[in-house]
């Protein structure tokens, strides 16, 4: 309170104007695209390319949402939300281990939960926990991860009693309790295995604690000692008179990918009520598989040995991607999620525009130069092998023309229409054949090669790779006019667009921005870009991409170091060895007027963008610039303007009302966001009786008028060079 010390008269208004806070952001996009793993459909906040990785898997066979993710962290990204698509046809791997368990392929969201994190959430992380809690009430702390990456992941689970002590044979006033040496490991609803030998015979039973006696040292069972039944009903009968030893039921379950430990969960017990309970513990911790029971009983005893994992190795399987599949019905899926993204200003769908490929046959290697100083008589062994795969049709068949390289001095060969290959001369023992084949994956198998002919076939099985169906130019049309749709991916939205394909002519890109239509929610940047090879040969080559992620990053890049008023253009793009189209003036000045943004490369300047225009043919609404300030505003002032729902309409509170927004709007003309030379000129707020007349103060309506003038970004500079008495002078002019 202000600290009064001269009589007067001070005046002060009964609505303080109310701070409308930092301008909202414009730098953060989502990204839909197609990816290994991680959960479909289910927005996800990525503030790095590791940690995108750890999520979602590397680089799958086709799709450029990887390296359009890598170009935006390179170029100034600070954090993304990612949207996996899969299509309908997607299935989740999964494995039992006995009993009435499964293990399923999953994602688990305690794992990227910002609560988690032993501090308070970030202010520019509210969008993000609010989400996170919308998934954990509605569908637990786990979604299902479909696709075949999990094919091939084992579990190992192996029974533990880590803790064991045994009963202390004094009479007790319960014969529901027993009194233990050391209540050490133990605790309510540990499952404990009791066992007694006496005179050569074991007796064992299982109970579980329903009360810990810890004054008494005591563990009380739901029914009496006496009343316990081994495994196979039968009533077991311990001497009181003998100590009978107890130990809890535990297990140890390993986590295994391609033969290499991912993670271990040591001493999980089968209640589900226990601290350290199975279902639990791995919906919380796992990375990638959960583990549940599937009951049916309401009320199950798991002191039952049926209930319980059983011990062994377990495959998971059954999983597929089904991108084959994908369409425009999977697409609009993904864009329904982004309509709760508050946080979110772009939209960038860089494997929309994927073109119909063929997956890459790895070739077969060159088997080794016989020995010709090896003068011992060649081996004679023989194989018959038939080669099995899933077709298209998704039905798994005999595969024919698999090309077969047998090493050693087998040689090489072809399967026939029924799978078949046979390879003689080959060395006894163990051999090494090595298959290849368009669209599967490349195979090595060790087979045991036979004196004789084998009447039955070995049977070798190839994964087929799953390749993205490539949308036509018509659905993919559909799906961009989609993202500017605010009724499905929610206002204060811009869609950043990318060309059909790498190599679109001038023609071809003109021909796109015409059927695109106008807006000024869209931009359309072209040409692709030639990012460096990541090939394992490291032979270098042409590796082309989207722009789309990039240009992404130079708007954050640009926001982070001057402001949101300031474009993506003109920025050295990293990550970006060239562009597929080299475009000289004479080309950027036919598509610049299109609204096309084009991507150049100078020489000594490397890759930038050259364009920051909108696709509409308002010409208040050219360029980007007006379009994400005015959407920051807005934004902006629909968040600090809250407290206005429901206050009383008369003047004081236009009156606060109108304050709050020149207050901001000051701001935002002294760092330069809004034209002018003075605040009337760079904005105006009107809140009085005459935009609020009274039948609509009367329906209770309060209007603002706010009108601003965005700064515009600087593309032509005129250069006048003169002589100006004794010395040159050279003016500007923009």
């Amino acid at each position: 309170m202000l600290a009064l010390t001269t009589p007067g008269l001070y005046p002060q208004p009964l609505f303080r104007s109310r701070a409308s806070g930092r301008l909202s952001r414009g730098d953060v996009p989502v990204f839909l695209g197609y990816t290994r793993r991680g959960p479909a459909f289910q927005p996800v906040r990525v503030e790095s390319l590791t940690v995108f990785q750890e999520i979602f898997g590397t680089a799958p066979e086709a799709g450029h949402l990887n390296p359009a993710l890598k170009g935006f962290f390179e170029n100034g990204g600070r954090a993304a939300y990612v949207i996996r698509l899969v299509s309908g046809a997607a299935r989740v791997a999964r494995g039992s281990p006995g009993g009435s368990w499964v293990a399923r392929a999953s994602f688990g969201w305690s794992l990227v939960d910002p609560r988690e994190r032993r501090r308070d959430a970030r202010p520019d992380e509210a969008t993000w926990v609010q989400l996170i809690e919308q998934v954990f009430r509605s569908s637990g702390p786990r979604s299902p991860a479909p696709g075949a990456w999990a094919n091939g992941y084992e579990l190992r689970i192996a029974r533990v009693g880590r803790a064991r002590t045994e009963t202390v044979p004094e009479p007790l006033d319960n014969p529901s309790a027993l009194w233990l040496k050391s209540l050490a490991g133990l605790e309510v609803h540990s499952v404990l295995a009791l066992s007694q030998t006496s005179a050569g015979l074991t007796r064992e039973a299982t109970a579980v604690a329903v009360h810990i006696d810890t004054a008494r040292q005591r563990v009380i069972l739901p029914v009496p000692i006496t009343d316990l039944h081994d495994a196979k009903g039968i009533l077991v009968d311990f001497a009181a008179d003998r100590p009978v030893q107890v130990s809890s039921v535990e297990f140890d379950i390993e986590i295994w990918a391609a033969g290499r430990l991912e993670q271990a969960f040591r001493g999980l017990s089968p209640h589900p009520a226990h601290s350290a309970a199975i279902t639990a513990v791995m919906a919380k911790a796992s990375r990638s598989v959960s583990l549940e029971p599937v009951m049916t009983d309401t009320t199950p005893d798991w002191s039952d040995r049926e209930l319980w994992p059983e011990e062994g190795t377990f495959a998971l399987a059954g999983g597929s991607d089904g991108l084959e599949a994908i369409g425009v019905a999977d697409y609009l899926a993904g864009l329904n999620e982004i309509a709760r993204l508050d946080e979110v200003a772009l939209i960038a769908a860089p494997d929309l525009v994927l073109p119909a490929q063929e997956a890459e046959r790895s070739a077969v290697p060159p088997r080794g130069r016989p020995d010709c100083c090896d003068l011992s008589p060649a081996a004679h062994g023989k194989l018959l092998v038939q080669v099995v795969g899933e077709h298209p049709d998704g039905i798994e068949r005999p595969l024919a023309g698999v090309e077969v390289d047998v090493l050693g001095p087998g040689g090489r060969t072809r399967t026939d229409a029924n799978g078949l290959f046979m390879a003689t001369g080959v060395p006894l023992g163990l051999v090494t054949a090595r298959l290849a084949k368009d669209t599967y994956e490349p195979t090595e198998a060790v087979i045991a090669a036979e004196s004789y002919l084998p009447s039955e076939p070995v049977t070798l099985t190839m994964t087929r790779i799953a390749l993205p169906r490539a949308l036509p130019e018509s659905e993919v049309l559909t799906v961009v006019h989609a993202m500017l749709d605010p009724a499905r991916v929610g206002p204060y939205k811009i869609a950043i667009v990318d060309p059909l394909h790498p190599g679109a002519t001038l023609d071809e890109l003109r021909t796109w921005r015409a059927r695109l239509g106008n807006s000024n929610r869209m931009a359309f940047v072209a040409p692709w870009l030639r990012l460096p090879s990541t090939d394992a040969g490291g032979s270098g080559g042409v590796f082309p991409c989207p722009p789309s992620g990039h240009v992404c990053g130079t708007f954050a890049l640009a926001e982070r170091e001057v402001g949101i008023h300031r474009s993506g253009a003109n920025f050295p793009m990293r990550y970006a060895e060239g562009v597929m189209l080299e475009i000289d003036e004479a080309g950027q000045g036919l598509l610049n007027p299109d609204g096309i943004n084009v991507i150049r490369s100078f020489p000594g300047r490397g890759v930038r963008l050259y364009g920051t225009r909108t696709l509409s043919s308002d010409p208040e609404w050219r360029y980007l610039t007006a379009r994400r300030v005015v959407d920051a505003i807005e934004k902006t002032l629909e968040r600090g303007l809250h407290w206005m729902v429901f206050e009383p309409n008369n003047l004081m509170t236009r009156h606060a009302v109108a304050q709050s927004a020149s207050a901001l709007l000051n701001r935002l003309w002294r760092e330069g966001v809004l034209a002018g030379s003075a605040p009337a000129e760079a904005y105006s707020v009107k809140c009085d009786l005459e935009n609020n007349p009274d039948e609509s103060r009367d329906a209770g309506a309060l209007v603002v008028d706010i009108g601003v003038a965005p700064t515009s970004p600087l593309e032509f500079v005129l250069f006048r060079l003169g002589n100006a008495f004794d010395a040159l002078k050279v003016t500007e002019e923009g």
